[in-house]
């Protein structure tokens, strides 16, 4: 069903409750159901994503759909493997066409049964042994945090050696982080993982908020300088790797307040010609492995370690007239949508050059324009794309999505909290 977002007003004041860490919570479900002993997750993601997983874990239905879910469908194939029964696993129609043959692939030479079929992967679930295997890195961290969210099952555990660049390290750091949080037995060397046969400890959790979808609203702070929005249960101390957009956004005059119920985030006037002079500052703010920003006239962002921040990113850049370079981004258009094609498009609608090559994506934004009616916006099935040209309704005068539910899959109160009355 479509869906008007009016004017916002700035600067904006506001108190935003944000979403649990879909992230975190699907890896602590894994967790959950391989542990011998239950234990209680507190605030877990009420994402769509989330909650078919849970759902699937139950192993109530042999027949599982796992909807719009790359993580929900790549970790249930893993876990799935290990699960004496024989389940039918699938999934949307755009969903099927992301990539999984890798992970099937690595499944199977650690004993796993797996079949296609005409609609679905028929899973023979067993007992696996595991053993050594190498894994191309290049195309999804889901697939590695999946093996080894799996792998203390395996009789001798895993010795995963990463071939390739490797996307979305943080997303693995996260899963070692966790499964170390659980009493299994992590090392790591180079580009080889091992993890020992071991069993998961009983612990009591509690789910942090989503720093990911944290970046629309340092998004809608940017576009309205004078603005204070406290975002409630981010942590500084977070396993997510999307913590890097506290750093990131202060190359446009946005900066970061810790508290104990979360950040306040301020937004100061910000003038283009100020970017010379931010390098070096920024140079020591943002964490070595995600490359950070390189200011010549043109923004220059490493996105392979914080993917899910190009929408965000862009959208900013090219509202604020900014060019923008943004290197290794070739895996998103395997996303919800392909989402660089399809950001190219829109950008392009209003006024901005584009220009790809299979590894970068960069922007011209001289020309950006408002258009002088509403702004329709198709989303393409893709959460992200509505949350981040969302805030450009404090520029236009309405936004027309074509989908008021597109954002279930990660933060289904984002409209209610969007539209907030100023405090």
């Amino acid at each position: 069903m479509s869906f008007t977002l009016k004017h916002i007003e700035g600067p904006i004041s506001k108190e935003i409750n944000l979403p649990a860490s879909k992230s975190i919570s699907n890896r602590l479900l894994i967790i959950h159901a391989l542990c011998k002993k239950r234990f209680t997750i507190e605030n877990l993601s009420a994402a769509n994503d989330t909650k078919i997983l849970k759902k699937a874990l139950r192993l109530k239905n042999k027949i599982i759909d796992a909807g719009e879910g790359g993580t929900t469908l790549r970790f249930l194939f893993a876990f799935l493997s290990g699960k004496d029964g024989v389940w039918k696993l699938s999934g949307s129609k755009r969903l099927m066409q992301r990539p999984i043959e890798p992970l099937i692939d690595a499944l199977k030479k650690l004993g796993g049964d797996i079949e296609w079929r005409k609609n679905h992967w028929l899973i023979k679930g067993k007992s696996m042994t595991g053993g050594k295997l190498r894994i191309n890195s290049g195309s999804s961290s889901q697939f590695i945090s999946a093996l080894l969210l799996v792998a203390p099952t395996f009789k001798n555990g895993l010795q995963l050696l990463l071939k390739g660049k490797v996307v979305s390290s943080s997303y693995i750091d996260m899963t070692i982080e966790l499964m170390r949080d659980y009493g299994i037995g992590v090392t790591v060397n180079k580009k080889t993982i091992s993890v020992a046969h071991g069993k998961y400890q009983s612990k009591n959790s509690s789910v942090e908020a989503d720093w990911s979808a944290a970046s629309c609203f340092y998004e809608l702070a940017a576009l309205n300088p004078g603005s204070k929005i406290l975002l409630k249960r981010l942590k500084d101390d977070s396993l997510q790797g999307d913590r890097v957009v506290a750093e990131l956004f202060e190359v446009f005059g946005v900066k970061s307040s810790f508290f104990e119920n979360g950040v306040l985030i301020v937004s100061e006037e910000f003038a283009t010609k100020t970017l010379k002079h931010k390098e070096n500052e920024l140079k020591n703010l943002v964490p070595s492995r995600f490359s950070g920003i390189k200011i010549s006239g043109t923004l220059i962002f490493d996105i392979k370690d914080c993917p899910d921040l190009f929408p965000a990113l862009v959208v900013t850049c090219a509202a604020k007239k900014i060019n923008a370079t943004f290197k290794n981004t070739s895996h998103l258009n395997s996303k919800e949508s392909e989402r660089a094609n399809v950001f190219a498009q829109l950008l392009q609608q209003l006024g901005c050059k584009v220009k790809q090559t299979k590894n970068t994506f960069s922007i011209e934004a001289k020309n950006f324009q408002l258009p002088t009616s509403s702004f329709q916006l198709f989303s393409h099935n893709d959460h992200r794309i509505a949350m981040c040209f969302a805030p450009l309704a404090s520029l236009f005068s309405s936004i027309t999505f074509d989908d008021e539910k597109v954002v279930r899959k990660s933060f289904p109160d984002f409209w209610m909290e969007l539209k907030k009355k100023n405090s």
